[in-house]
């Protein structure tokens, strides 16, 4: 049996997406690379600042032992070369210069390269020529200790070995012999380097894509399920919260799992009176407006961040404010039932009105309440009495369970 494409196709990883040779990619993408190259080698900077420094400070303690004439001239060099390691090490340590990280890990191997050139042109000693192995070193630091970017790296590095050639090569400096074997030695360390952090950054950059593909797919999945969830929760027609949505919101306020300190809710429970006679008279493409248009008079009076709007029913709908007094929430339905008679709403399959209006039914959340459905449940009872009392008015159930109308 053969499988739906659809079905076992997977996501791109960005592990199929091919770099160029020269690893270089879009402006923006690259700019987000070379932070992230950057925060890899911040990381690691104090560990390769205690090597080099470590590596420097044997050197002075061979050449004490061995010629300790030799330390009195190469120490300031070596010290330099100490300081300028932590300083990188700093920068790397703080955020706000992180910026710089790379420039000062290319001062740095620069500086390492060209002491050790002159201590090795200026000391006049059997063994001087092996001060030229700080060439080698500063490439180390530049490919394998404290890594910049490739093709910065490519550049330094081919700086650093046409200084050695000048140097070594130059006349009345180094035996031929033994400036040829200081720049191979440093060329083939140079090109195992470049080479091995070509692949390094390679693989580098194939992982920062992996991750930036996978962080949009998450975006677009994060996306994608407040759109589910807000079809899920949504009403549709008004706008409003559907019944579904109510009930999770309400359950939030009421167990202290919402967003916002809530310390109570009040409800408002309110029907389009006579509705089934407007869509009689007026028709359901009618009755769709009116739906609409009443709905969102409560939806624009709700200013609280934790209060909401949904449709309940048919023509039900149920506000709820969070952290308002029965009074206040009385004033709210007052006004809210005027401004939806003051909509002008023709009605004249109503008994009440010639325009549509409300009946509103009040009820706040007792200390401690969590039930969702005994709350509704008061406020229907309101909502009951405000019918019973003729409509087109507001009713509310008191602190001590009584029902009454405005």
């Amino acid at each position: 049996m053969t499988q739906d494409p659809q079905r076992t196709s997977t996501l791109p990883s960005g592990s199929d997406i091919r770099l160029p040779w020269h690893l270089r990619l879009p402006a923006p993408l690259e700019r987000e690379f070379v932070d992230y190259f950057r925060g890899n080698v911040a990381r690691i900077t104090p560990w390769a600042t205690i090597t080099l420094v470590s590596i420097l400070a044997l050197a002075v303690i061979l050449e004490l032992s061995v010629e300790p004439d030799l330390v009195a001239l190469t120490w300031r060099p070596r010290l330099f070369c100490i300081m300028l390691a932590v300083a990188t090490a700093v920068v790397a340590h703080r955020p706000d210069l992180r910026r710089w990280l790379h420039p000062m890990i290319i001062l740095l191997a620069f500086a390492v390269a060209i002491t050790g050139m002159w201590m090795g042109l200026s000391i006049d000693h059997p063994q001087a020529f092996l001060l030229f192995l700080q060439t080698p070193l500063a490439i180390l630091v530049l490919g394998v200790l404290l890594r910049v970017p490739f093709l910065a790296s490519a550049l330094s590095t081919s700086l650093i070995l046409a200084l050695q050639a000048l140097c070594t090569l130059a006349p009345n400096t180094l035996p031929l012999s033994q400036a040829l074997t200081l720049l191979l030695f440093s060329l083939a360390t140079g090109t195992m380097s470049l080479f091995g952090q070509y692949i390094y950054e390679r693989l580098l950059r194939s992982h920062f894509l992996s991750e930036h593909v996978l962080y949009q797919h998450r975006a677009e999945l994060h996306s994608a399920n407040r759109v589910l969830e807000s079809q899920a929760t949504g009403d549709g027609l008004t706008g409003c919260l559907n019944r579904r949505g109510m009930e999770s919101r309400l359950n939030d306020a009421l167990h202290g799992r919402s967003r916002h300190a809530i310390d109570n809710v009040t409800v408002l429970l309110f029907d389009i009176d006579f509705f089934k006679q407007y869509n009689d008279t007026y028709g359901h493409l009618a009755g769709d407006e009116c739906l609409k248009s009443v709905a969102g008079i409560p939806r624009g009076m709700a200013q609280g961040e934790a209060d909401f709007v949904a449709r309940y029913g048919g023509e039900e709908f149920l506000v709820a404010l969070a952290n308002t007094s029965l009074k206040d929430a009385l004033v709210f339905a007052e006004r809210m039932r005027t401004r939806i008679e003051q909509l002008g709403l023709p009605h004249a399959g109503s008994r009440v009105s010639q325009v549509v209006t409300i009946s509103v039914g009040v009820a706040s959340s007792l200390p401690g309440e969590k039930d969702v459905l005994a709350l509704i449940k008061r406020a229907d009872e309101a909502l009951y009495q405000a019918k019973g009392a003729g409509r087109n008015c507001v009713a509310f159930m008191d602190e001590l369970q009584r029902v009454q109308a405005l």
